[in-house]
């Protein structure tokens, strides 16, 4: 439940961390520290007999062969996710390559090459020191033999991984699992525990502008709410995850300042670091950004270079699939009672994502039938929740085609579609 709730800085730093690739590498360095201190332990406990007894000789040449090819597996592999990063960015969209940078098998499969070859390494330079003995190497001979059944289960999931790595109907999968995953934990708290923000703040608050221009990545709820319920704040929070903000702008307006403007000062500047700002948006806590980047992906299948109008149609209904799940309006679920915060809406989320395709597909018949066709089912499955959106949207996109389209016969079909969508 905190993951829609905003997490805290420290727990969102570590996820951050956990996903970068050099972590997964030194726990396999780790491990082979951990191999060389417990095979330097245990060498007395175990016969020297036994080295010989089960070919722990042999470990030398075995780790030699090890640390030789997984150096040239790891180059091989980098160059793969090089080229399907390229791929990715050229026939999807840029914004759809960090999923696959982030992709956890990939990153599994190229840190268990990696961290093999830093452990093959390590245990080579244990070996060198002599300091192992018979029953030493009886330890790294066993722990090698679990690293090389690790490396060919990766080999087996990098091969399967490979068969569909950086093609369009991947990226689109990858994006569609991040926006449903989003929408989902935003829809069981819309308000990520606060109260819901529907007006603009109080005209006597004041306003907080951000310390640097960035997209907001993460709110810490239950920071701002410890501050908040200290200093005896209200906090009416205008800039949620997802949004760009800038100087000019307001992270959130405060209610119940203090008289002192130093005591003042650094309260705001404590509130400003429960923000998480940086270069791009990210799909975690921003269902918007899922549905975005659909829309992209559709918007460069309907340009002239590419002309693939059917992928288009795909896109359109990824994102029938992901909002056919919002049936209903959550109820507010207040944890943090000083905190006051805006919600996404499904009109802001169709607008952003449909509209574009109805303009790039203007003159494409089959692009209108799917959106008006993807309207009509979301007013139907809920009336509450999608009727009005999809009733405003309809005409513009009807505005759209009527203006593109050259037959008589498929502008007739498409306002035929839109007005079963209006009579809802």
């Amino acid at each position: 439940m905190a993951a829609h709730r905003g997490v805290g800085r420290l727990r969102w730093r570590l996820i951050e961390i956990t996903r970068t690739l050099w972590v997964r590498v030194a726990a396999f360095a780790g491990l082979g520290l951990l191999t060389a201190a417990l095979g330097f332990v245990v060498r007395g406990q175990i016969p020297d007999a036994l080295a010989g007894q089960i070919g722990a000789d042999a470990i030398e040449p075995i780790l030699e062969i090890v640390a030789s090819s997984m150096l040239t597996v790891t180059t091989f592999s980098l160059s793969i996710l090089t080229a399907a990063y390229a791929t990715a960015s050229a026939g999807s969209t840029p914004r759809a390559v960090q999923l696959l940078a982030n992709d956890g098998v990939s990153q599994t499969v190229l840190a268990t090459f990696m961290g093999a070859f830093v452990f093959s390494l390590v245990g080579l330079i244990m070996l060198k020191t002599e300091l192992y003995g018979g029953g030493g190497r009886v330890v790294l001979f066993v722990v090698t033999l679990l690293v090389i059944l690790i490396v060919i289960l990766s080999l087996l999931r990098w091969i399967n991984r490979l068969a569909a790595l950086g093609l369009i109907g991947d990226n689109l999968t990858r994006v569609e699992t991040a926006t449903a995953t989003a929408l989902r934990l935003r829809r069981e708290s819309p308000w990520m525990g606060a109260n819901p923000l529907d007006g603009p703040p109080p005209a006597d608050s004041t306003p907080v502008p951000p310390p640097q221009a960035g997209h907001v990545q993460n709110c810490d709820m239950q920071g701002l709410s410890d501050l908040a319920d200290k200093a005896g704040l209200i906090l009416y929070i205008t800039a949620t995850p997802g949004d760009f903000v800038h100087p000019a702008c307001t992270l959130l307006h405060v209610d119940g300042l203090p008289d002192d403007p130093d005591e003042a000062t650094a309260l705001i500047g404590q509130l400003t670091e429960c923000f998480s700002l940086r270069a791009q948006r990210s799909f975690d806590q921003d269902p918007r950004f899922g549905f975005v980047v659909l829309s992209e992906i559709g918007q460069r299948a309907l340009s002239p270079a590419v002309n693939d109008p059917g992928t288009a149609v795909a896109v359109i209904q990824r994102i029938l699939r992901v909002l056919s799940e919002w049936t209903e309006q959550a109820q507010p679920e207040v944890s943090f009672p000083r905190l006051y915060v805006r919600s996404i809406t499904v009109d802001e989320i169709l607008r952003a994502s449909l509209l574009p395709l109805a303009r790039d597909g203007a003159g494409v018949v089959e692009v209108h039938r799917a959106l008006q066709t993807c309207l009509l089912a979301l007013a139907r499955i809920s009336p509450a929740v999608h009727g009005d959106p999809a009733r405003a949207l309809t005409k513009d996109c009807v505005a759209y085609s009527s203006q593109a389209l050259v037959l008589e016969c498929e502008k007739a079909e498409i306002c035929a579609l839109s007005a079963q969508v209006a009579a809802i």
